[in-house]
C-alpha cells in the first residue's frame, strides 16, 4: 500500500499519512471484508481513492522525490551511472499516461496479478494487458534511445 501511495503522491511522508488513513478506514470497515473476493485489491482500491481524494482536495502539485535507494557500492562511477539511469527512467515514466504509469507500477513494482490490477482500477483485463504492453514498449524504446544517443523523445 505504501509503495503504491508513494508512486501516486511522490512524497514519503505524505504517502505514510495517507496509508495510515487507509488502514484506519480498513479497520472501521473490517466487517465488509468477509464479502470481499480479493482483500488485497480492496485495500489497494481504498489506497488509490484516498490518494486521489487527497490530491483533489489539496490541489496537489506532484513533485518528484530526489531520494533514491542505491546499492552500497564504493565505486563513484557506478553510483553516478545508477543515479543517471534512475533519473532517465523517472523521466521516461513521467511520459507515460497516468493510467499506463499506474498499471506499470502495480504490475512491475507491486507484482500484482493482472486480474487484481483490473479490479483495483475498474478496468477490464484486456485493457490492463494492452496498456501494460504499450507502457513497456514506450519505456524500452525511450531507454534504448537514451543509451544510444543520450536523449529521449
Amino acid at each position: 500500500m505504501f509503495r503504491y501511495a508513494k508512486s501516486i503522491l511522490k512524497e514519503t511522508e505524505l504517502a505514510q499519512d495517507v496509508v495510515q488513513e487507509c488502514l484506519a478506514k480498513i479497520w472501521t470497515k473490517r466487517q465488509m471484508l468477509e464479502g470481499v473476493q480479493s482483500p488485497e485489491a480492496w485495500a489497494m482500491r481504498i489506497t488509490r481513492n484516498q490518494c486521489y481524494d487527497w490530491v483533489k482536495t489539496n490541489r496537489f502539485t506532484v513533485i518528484s522525490d530526489q531520494e533514491m535507494d542505491q546499492p552500497n557500492n564504493d565505486s563513484a562511477d557506478y553510483q553516478a551511472l545508477m543515479t543517471d539511469q534512475m533519473h532517465w527512467l523517472e523521466k521516461v515514466l513521467d511520459t507515460l499516461s497516468p493510467k499506463q504509469r499506474e498499471i506499470y507500477h502495480l504490475r512491475e513494482i507491486e507484482e500484482m496479478p493482472y486480474q487484481e490490477i483490473a479490479e483495483v482500477l475498474s478496468l477490464n483485463l484486456s485493457e490492463v494487458k494492452v496498456s501494460l504492453h504499450r507502457a513497456r514498449t514506450k519505456i524500452r524504446s525511450s531507454m534504448e534511445k537514451i543509451e544510444s544517443y543520450g536523449v529521449a523523445n
